[in-house]
């Protein structure tokens, strides 16, 4: 092994306080909507609790309720309790600021041209527009299956 030995010194900038991002507003909203990773990760874990739940369930040919307490327990107590639901708000409101400005971003960081032989940019209101259209879409359509199974 090599017994050369570097002289340089590494930048490290001092950090005054750990409330540095609360001095900038974009470095605010930014750490705000990096702060909704974590509840996202909530949510697919109650996602993947309830897969759990289910795959615990003995569904045999005739489906009794003996059979699915497992999922019924996670339906009725653990969905229906009240901390979970409020959450479950916490959730959604956070999910939905993290899309609405990721919907804004998405226009400087997706560059999409009007046509191969041209560099001409797509303007960014239609690619705002076609997200909030595409979340329209999804959103209906999975509460007219949520609806439609009940």
């Amino acid at each position: 092994m090599s017994e050369v030995k570097s002289f340089r010194k590494p930048y490290n900038p001092p950090v005054k306080k750990m409330t540095w991002w609360l001095e900038n507003s974009f470095y605010t909203k930014y750490m705000i909507r990096e702060g909704t990773a974590v509840l996202a990760l909530f949510a697919v874990l109650e996602i993947v609790f309830g897969i759990f739940m289910l795959a615990l369930c003995d569904i045999g040919p005739i489906p009794t309720l003996s059979g699915i307490a497992p999922y019924a327990w996670y339906l009725q107590s653990f969905l229906g309790n009240p901390v979970i639901i409020a959450l479950n708000v916490v959730v959604l409101v956070s999910q939905l600021y993290h899309a609405i400005t990721w919907f804004a971003l998405m226009p400087s960081a997706v560059r999409v041209f009007m046509n191969k032989n041209s560099t001409e940019l797509l303007p960014r209101w239609v690619i705002t527009a076609g997200l909030y259209a595409a979340l329209a879409g999804a959103t209906v359509v999975i509460l007219g299956v949520a609806f439609l199974t009940v």
